[in-house]
């Protein structure tokens, strides 16, 4: 159980990195088109940073994505290394994988579908 708990403190220390550079990354392209503002707001240039900033995001959802399932996969075997329920539970736990896995894909799918439309708006 001590792999577990080290585990999990480790996977948090990620997530925390994760999301205080996504966070840093966000304000950073709102706030792009404002800090220089003249009279006459850009609307372009407003318009370019938040499709940046959504680009931005959809690819901190397929990274968040990623490490769920990575850490997920980890944390479960981790959970029922050395147990007995481990050979009745390699099924679901198989299972459990290949089903994440696939959520991975349709998103990674999703971002890029969102990309191509991204790049149809701005061109």
């Amino acid at each position: 159980m001590n792999a577990f708990i080290t585990q999990a403190q480790e996977f948090t220390k990620e997530w925390a990195a994760l999301g205080t550079t996504f966070a840093q990354e966000q304000a950073k392209l709102m706030l792009l088109p404002v800090s220089g503002m003249t009279a006459k707001p850009d609307a372009s240039a407003f318009m370019t940073s938040m499709v940046k900033a959504a680009e931005q995001a959809d690819e901190f959802l397929v990274k968040a994505v990623k490490l769920a399932d990575a850490q997920g996969a980890l944390l479960l075997d981790a959970a029922v290394q050395g147990s007995a329920v481990k050979e009745s539970l390699a099924p679901v736990i198989a299972g459990y994988k290949n089903a994440s896995q696939a959520v991975v894909s349709a998103v990674e799918q999703l971002v890029q579908s969102k990309k191509a439309l991204y790049a149809v708006r701005t061109a």
